[in-house]
């Protein structure tokens, strides 16, 4: 378990969590929570490199006997005050940080809201009946190894400074040798990405949430548009004048993309629908969500109409089936399955889907449109 205590609390009446403690996650289930769900979840409490996705993956939601309500805190890496949260139902994530405590819930979101916060002391996952108010009403000590139990609210407070202070500086040690090679997500700023209500977003827990842009820098030993050095005093430093940085020089803004069939990169803006004959929702998402339809070959009529949609939350690729006669088939780095009907899961670059009749749909990142040229490809899928 990252560093820290935790606390549980059962009040009477109030609404029961399935909680499984992990060593990179919490994570509570609507009691009583299904055998698979809590099964999957207990068995991925030792994996120190679990991630988000495959928590989130292994609750069964959009089928019979599904989860109308879990929340999952996960921290991405070494340092505690990163975190980030899915929320689903009325289930909650109170979140603490230096300035305040904020709450963080589904908003009415399907299937579920996920968002990344910074600067996190301390967290508490509840049901959205609970006031909002200070941490610290928790007071059974929960065991960090791998719990399991069910409670009314779980608490988690960070280590102390020093400990904080260590892991940040390992964090900050880690990048710094990773080098040219190294994707950085901005802490503060940012283009708008994605809907306002359906997005992932990365922000400090007394802040707006903004989400962000993922940029890959160049570097040949000195930043993109820096002359180096100061020149010494003197006539020659005052006559240098700093060249502009040449447009390859440039970093380059990727988004999620997709290529059918092996055909050229389409960056995914607005939320995608995929099929034989696809068909706007008769209700559109809200403004700026107006779906983008794309047509697929399907001779058996093996595919359906309105078959899956790809949708961009934050800097993540969902993938949604939509209840398709044929389903879909999902080939990643963990291995092959089928998802289920009307499920929605994180697709990340390197992953293909199969619709069926030879539709095979690649996921990868590309430029964003407009973006400035990269000095080198920034296509993800292989190159000769």
């Amino acid at each position: 378990m990252v560093a820290g205590s935790l606390m549980s609390a059962a009040v009477p009446g109030a609404v029961a969590w399935d909680i499984v403690v992990g060593g990179r996650f919490i994570a509570a289930l609507a009691a009583p929570a299904p055998e698979a769900g809590s099964s999957a979840l207990a068995e991925a409490a030792g994996d120190e490199r679990v991630q988000i996705e495959a928590l989130v993956g292994s609750i069964p939601v959009g089928s019979a006997g599904q989860v109308d309500a879990f929340a999952i805190v996960w921290w991405p890496s070494a340092d505690p005050t990163e975190v980030t949260a899915v929320v689903r139902g009325n289930a909650v994530v109170d979140l603490t940080s230096p300035g305040g405590t904020r709450r963080f819930d589904a908003r009415g979101i399907r299937p579920w809201h996920l968002a990344e916060f910074a600067d996190v002391v301390a967290l508490r996952i509840t049901s959205a009946e609970s006031p909002l108010d200070r941490l610290g009403h928790a007071t059974d000590p929960v065991p960090h190894a791998h719990a399991s139990l069910c409670a009314t609210s779980i608490e988690w407070e960070s280590a102390p400074d020093a400990a904080r202070d260590a892991a940040a500086a390992l964090r900050d040690a880690t990048a710094a040798a990773a080098g040219a090679d190294t994707i950085l997500m901005p802490r503060r700023g940012g283009v708008p990405y994605g809907e306002e209500d359906d997005t992932v977003h990365r922000s400090s827990p007394s802040q707006p949430a903004a989400t962000m842009p993922v940029t890959i820098p160049t570097f040949d030993g000195e930043l993109p548009g820096h002359a180096g050095p100061a020149a010494p005093p003197g006539p020659a430093a005052d006559e240098a004048t700093e060249a502009p940085a040449p447009p390859s020089a440039l970093p380059a803004t990727l988004v999620p993309a997709f290529a059918i069939g092996g055909g050229p990169p389409h960056p995914v803006i607005a939320p995608v629908l995929i099929g034989r004959r696809p068909l706007s929702p008769r209700i559109p998402g809200g403004a700026g969500a107006a779906h983008e339809l794309v047509t697929v070959d399907s001779p058996q009529a093996v595919v359906s109409g309105t078959h899956l949609e790809l949708r961009v939350e934050g800097t993540r690729l969902v993938a949604t089936d939509l209840r398709s006669t044929n389903g879909t088939v999902v080939h990643g780095a963990s291995g092959t399955r089928r998802m289920r009907s009307g499920e929605s899961i994180v697709v990340p670059p390197g992953t293909s889907l199969d619709l069926g009749d030879g539709t095979i749909i690649e996921i990868f990142l590309a430029p964003a449109p407009g973006a400035p040229a990269a000095p080198y490809p920034t296509d993800s899928r292989p190159h000769p």
